[in-house]
């Protein structure tokens, strides 16, 4: 395992760690839309799962799926949480988690078109 690779799995352990605390957070508060809060949780237990389970190294393209649909889900959550809870302040976080979740994906692409298991190092 390379060194980039760990910091993508890094970095998807932590987006996973922040939207379960953001769902229970959600969740205790009585945030007005249940589906989109047990949404998040889901989508952060299955962001931790992947990166626990060592999956981000042996599975590299339902790492990139996963992320892709994570990014989805939180940037069309944000938007919903705007417009049909009033939600000004988790709506925008939602919308930012979703940019921080493109990034990681975009991440993703590159290590998984660039970076070949036949190579040993990702800056070649």
């Amino acid at each position: 395992m390379n060194a980039c690779q760990r910091i993508l799995c890094l970095g998807t352990l932590l987006l996973g760690l922040v939207l379960v605390g953001l769902g229970v957070f959600l969740l205790a508060t009585g945030f007005g839309i249940t589906t989109i809060t047990i949404g998040i949780i889901v989508a952060g237990i299955l962001l931790l799962a992947i990166g626990c389970l060592r999956k981000c190294l042996d599975f590299p393209g339902l790492l990139c799926l996963l992320l892709a649909l994570v990014t989805l889900f939180l940037i069309i959550t944000g938007v919903l949480a705007i417009l049909f809870a009033g939600e000004i302040i988790i709506g925008p976080i939602l919308i930012g988690l979703g940019v921080l979740a493109l990034l990681l994906t975009v991440i993703c692409l590159i290590f998984r078109c660039c970076c070949g298991r036949k190579r040993e190092d990702c800056r070649d």
